[in-house]
């Protein structure tokens, strides 16, 4: 069991300054805001929530799974996609500003390593989905290399100017592949044919672990792809989210029961992070 890997049920809220607000592509920035009582809670695949203090439309925040988190400096980063009103006025907010941040929340990755210690692990992402990954190579990366999963990381985007923090992952010494759909970059095609790569059929059976993150049709293909090859899955879903703490049930998620039959979860305290094979893709 990879015992680095912990859930804390601590919350923290309050007031963040900016320290940066960059684009990393076209549609898509980095947020570092100072948050360091948050930085000492925060596990990989949790999330937080960020409002502007400036007004009160939209009147709710926006959630957002931490990228990284430093707790000797304070400095917590976020990646997020420019979508929607939310989002287009937190990309105008400058250095200095400053924003109500509350979280961390749901829980992370640590429910898919419980009681197992896979020899492999795939780390499958497209778009902002590759937000709750970060922290969760840092982790390992603690881990001594014998006792570590061999890990590889799989990106999927439209293309290559597209395909983005690549040197982030590299940079802590995971295998980073790419597939993008115009081949500009790695593998031409979707995320699951870079998979197909790391698992062949007919192969022998893998002891390995698949986690997920991106939109749903990828989500989708990716547990299908792990259903065939007889791999478990894990995702960490995108549903849109209005409060973050359960109260609003804006974001359930149809969950198969023990007994077979169909309930609802809510994504943001009994997610983001799901078992695969309980959700319903169709």
């Amino acid at each position: 069991m990879i015992e680095h890997i912990e859930q804390r049920k601590d919350l923290w809220t309050g007031e963040v300054e900016i320290l940066s607000n960059e684009p990393i592509c076209d549609s898509m920035r980095k947020i570092a805001v100072r948050a360091p009582e948050f930085a000492s809670l925060v596990k990989p695949g949790q999330f937080l929530m960020l409002r502007s203090l400036d007004g009160a439309d939209p009147l709710l925040g926006r959630p957002f799974a931490a990228y990284d988190a430093d707790p000797e400096t304070g400095r917590v980063e976020a990646i997020y996609a420019i979508v929607g009103k939310g989002t287009n006025r937190l990309a105008r907010a400058r250095v200095g500003d400053k924003l109500a941040l509350w979280g961390p929340l749901g829980n992370g990755w640590e429910v898919a390593f419980r009681d197992k210690s896979p020899k492999r692990l795939a780390l499958v992402a497209g778009g902002v989905g590759l937000a709750p990954f970060y922290l969760l190579v840092k982790e390992l990366a603690k881990i001594p290399e014998s006792e570590r999963p061999e890990t590889t990381y799989l990106f999927g985007s439209r293309s290559a100017s597209r395909a983005i923090c690549l040197d982030d992952f590299r940079a802590l010494g995971v295998d980073a592949r790419v597939a993008t759909e115009d081949g500009s970059l790695g593998t031409k095609g979707f995320v699951t044919d870079a998979l197909a790569d790391l698992f062949p059929a007919g192969a022998e059976a893998f002891d390995a672990l698949v986690l997920a993150c991106g939109p749903s049709p990828m989500l989708r293909a990716v547990a299908n792809f792990a259903f065939e090859r007889g791999l478990e899955c894990w995702t960490s879903l995108e549903s849109p989210m209005a409060c973050g703490m359960g109260m609003c049930f804006s974001c359930v998620v149809e969950w198969k029961t023990d007994d077979g039959t169909w309930d609802y979860k809510r994504t943001c305290v009994d997610g983001p992070v799901f078992d695969a094979s309980r959700l319903k893709w169709n």
